[in-house]
């Protein structure tokens, strides 16, 4: 008996000690693994997003943040669908889509305020009309007020009018807040406004359309001017101008006054897939997108037709 018992503990000490081995071999190799992936989460993290998720781009874009957010975004990915070719798109501000062409960085820039012809020709870039934003006139949400002639708005812009009192609002002075940039191109409120020297005296100049909208968010009298793709997301309220509501439909029945057209531009004629995607923004599926936000343009023009500012 002593015997088998002896034989019965030794082939538990050696069943334990296999069993030890296995799992010190099964910890090592977990131990590796797990080395592994944190080497190899260490290399992922130091690269790029857009080298782990996005193609190599086919074709690139980069400019004004109206025309990149209210419609360049959902043209790339529309023309990705159709073409299956990749469109970088980059927003920024008129001066970076110049830039990014003159330098042949990308193929095409965005503008909101177009060059003047003779700069245009002398960079020899061509500006290709794609859409018409739509200014919205914006106030704060506890404004009494839903109109404002025009005449009014340019007239508080100017320094004319001072007091919501001179236009049937509270006896309260008016905070106006401008956005001033593209001194020295055609920006389209300082031109449909009258606006020749500096805004009003008292006024906020600031250098953003998002500051525009802040103020006009938590500040009670303060008016401001910024793009209605981005004043629709805010807690603004948008008045009319001359009773005419800022849609894209009133826009292109020529009813809504202020506004201002939206460019791509290229240097010299586009060829090959930058001319494929103009075609395609100016034809009747881009205009499609292009009216969720903006006016269309009309009639349709397409690459080729003739030089400078389409």
């Amino acid at each position: 008996m002593e015997q088998v018992a002896n034989t019965i503990t030794k082939v538990h000490e050696k069943k334990h000690t296999r069993e030890k081995i296995f799992l010190n071999k099964s910890i090592s190799l977990i131990i590796c693994f797990m080395q592994y992936l944190l080497i190899s989460l260490s290399i992922l993290c130091c690269l790029p997003i857009t080298a782990i998720s996005s193609p190599a781009p086919d074709i690139g874009y980069q400019g004004t943040h109206i025309l990149t957010h209210g419609a360049l975004e959902d043209l790339a990915k529309a023309f990705g669908k159709k073409y299956g070719k990749h469109v970088f798109v980059k927003g920024g501000g008129c001066s970076d889509g110049i830039a990014v062409v003159v330098k042949g960085q990308h193929e095409m820039g965005g503008l909101c305020c177009p060059l003047p012809e003779a700069k245009a020709r002398k960079l020899n870039l061509i500006q290709y009309k794609v859409a018409v934003d739509i200014k919205a006139v914006m106030v704060n949400s506890q404004n009494s007020l839903s109109n404002l002639s025009l005449k009014q708005v340019a007239d508080i812009h100017n320094g004319r009018i001072t007091n919501w009192k001179q236009v049937g609002g509270q006896d309260k002075p008016i905070a106006l807040v401008y956005r001033d940039h593209c001194r020295d191109m055609d920006e389209p409120v300082r031109r449909v406004l009258g606006i020749k020297g500096p805004v009003a005296k008292k006024a906020i100049v600031v250098k953003t359309d998002k500051e525009v909208i802040e103020y006009a968010e938590k500040f009670p009298g303060v008016i401001g001017v910024a793009p209605a793709v981005f004043a629709r997301e805010s807690k603004v309220k948008i008045i009319n101008v001359d009773k005419v509501a800022p849609t894209p439909e009133n826009t292109e029945k020529g009813l809504y006054p202020l506004t201002g057209n939206l460019y791509i531009i290229t240097k010299g004629q586009p060829t090959g897939l930058t001319k494929t995607f103009i075609e395609f923004v100016l034809g009747n599926e881009g205009q499609a997108i292009i009216r969720k936000s903006f006016a269309g343009v009309h009639p349709v023009e397409t690459p080729g037709s003739s030089n400078g500012v389409k």
